[in-house]
Order: C-alpha cells, then sequence, then structure tokens
C-alpha cells in the first residue's frame, strides 16, 4: 500500500504556489499525493507534470466536489488522465443531503452511482470520502446509521475513502469499519485523534500521526488487509511542514518506510 499526503493538509500553501508546495512535500518524504482544494486546471496539471518529472511525485488520487464532478466531467477527465490518476473522489455530501431526510440520501446514491459508472466507463474509480456526520442514526429502521443506508444503497461500481478521524470522532471502530468494507476500500486517510481540554469540557481535535490516541500499526494493518490502494497523511493544522513531518517520521518509525517510496 502506497502512502502518501492529502493536499488539503497544505491548501494554502498549494492554492497560491502548487509546484513550490510540490516541492516542499517532496523534500519531506512524500512521493504520493491526494490532490485536493486546488483547480484541477492546466496549469495544475502542468506543476503536477513538472513535479513528477523532477521530483517523483504521482497523483495517486483526485478529491473533489460532487457538483464539479459532475459539471465539469470533461475537465476533470482531463485532469485525471493527463496526470495518470486513476481514482477520484466525492469530497463530502451535498448540503441538502447532510440536513435531509434519509430519502434525499437515497435519491443522491442513485445519482452518485450512476456518476461512478460514467468515470468506470472511462477507466476511473469513482469514491466516496466520509465525515462524521453520515454516521448518525438513520431514520429507516433497516439501516442503523445513514453510513449504513450509504454503503448499502451505492452501486458496485462506487467504492470508499475512510477517514481515520472522523470515523473515531464518530464513535466508530476504524479497524471494524475496513474489515466491514473489505474489497470496496481504495484509500484511507490517515489522521490522529485526541481530545483536548478547553475549560472543564473536551473537544475533539485532529492531531499529527503519534501525537493522539489511534494505533496506527493496526489501522495500515487493516488497510492493507482489506485491500486499500493508498494511505494519505491529512491534517487541519496552521503548521502543515512540521506535523507532515512528524507524521512521516511516525509512519517510518511503525516500520512502514517503504510503503512511502
Amino acid at each position: 500500500m502506497k502512502i502518501g499526503l492529502q493536499l488539503f493538509t497544505c491548501r494554502k500553501q498549494a492554492q497560491k504556489d502548487l509546484f513550490g508546495t510540490l516541492k516542499n512535500i517532496a523534500g519531506l518524504g512524500i512521493k504520493y499525493v491526494e490532490a485536493a482544494r486546488i483547480n484541477f486546471d492546466d496549469q495544475d496539471i502542468a506543476d503536477f507534470k513538472k513535479a513528477k518529472e523532477q521530483f517523483g511525485i504521482e497523483v495517486v488520487s483526485a478529491q473533489i466536489k460532487p457538483h464539479i464532478l459532475a459539471d465539469e466531467f470533461d475537465k476533470c477527465l482531463k485532469f485525471l488522465n493527463e496526470t495518470e490518476c486513476k481514482i477520484a473522489i466525492i469530497s463530502v455530501l451535498p448540503t441538502e443531503c447532510i440536513v435531509g431526510s434519509d430519502e434525499k440520501l437515497e435519491e443522491f446514491c442513485k445519482w452518485a452511482s450512476e456518476l461512478a459508472k460514467k468515470y468506470k466507463e472511462h477507466g476511473i474509480q469513482l469514491c466516496y470520502h466520509h465525515h462524521d456526520f453520515e454516521f448518525i442514526r438513520a431514520t429507516k429502521k433497516e439501516y442503523k446509521t445513514r453510513f449504513d443506508l450509504i454503503a448499502a444503497n451505492m452501486s458496485e461500481d462506487m467504492n470508499f475513502v475512510i477517514d481515520t478521524y472522523w470515523t473515531t470522532k464518530a464513535g466508530i471502530n476504524v479497524e471494524q469499519l475496513l474489515e466491514r468494507l473489505t474489497g470496496r476500500v481504495r484509500g484511507v486517510h490517515l489522521r490522529d485523534y485526541a481530545l483536548y481540554r478547553k475549560f472543564i469540557g473536551r473537544n475533539p481535535s485532529n492531531y499529527a500521526l503519534g501525537d493522539g490516541v489511534l494505533d496506527f500499526t493496526r489501522i495500515i494493518d487493516a488497510a492493507k488487509a482489506c485491500g486499500a490502494d493508498y494511505g494519505a497523511i491529512e491534517q487541519n493544522t496552521k503548521h502543515p511542514y512540521s506535523e507532515i513531518a512528524k507524521s512521516v517520521a511516525h509512519v517510518q518509525a511503525l516500520g512502514y518506510g517503504e510503503d512511502l517510496k
């Protein structure tokens, strides 16, 4: 399994200077990138091609908003083909599905499954990336959570990208979820989790790998066992480069350094 970086981690830097950002993360030991929060235009294509030539950077997947994947299909397909990326990811549920009924969510699953079929015709695997709000209780009795509804109603053409932080925040065991979805997981977002104290309260936050409470030996092994193609280090942080360095060091310390190469 390849281990790289979710570009969301350094999105502000990438939006200003994508090539310079790719150069910096290559210097931190990152070779594989899940593209996100960029324009997916000709300039981005050129920057990725240049980064591949100079630093060996490879685009393993691209996380894109659902309406862009559908409404700007040709543009997305051009980016995917020219960067030799075979995995596209729906980044988030539309708002009307987050706040809407289970029936509205079923409609989305049908729509997304048709979109997955369209991308598959061009050799692209479409995946769905979740947050924590998919794990609230479903109103339909046949499903325990809304994620259960999604997993049951997405066609075989749709696969999943599992996020360790959002899964844990929702109270779900990451390894068990990966095992349950064996054969349908293409990627895993590797984000550590811990609670921090704010006055008398306890709030969750994401951390560099090794700075939280998650056991990434068990998680990475579970990801490999379920057939995942890649893991992408991700963190929402004001200090992306120093935090990426911490996560890379933790991956290496756990014995997975070869997966970074």
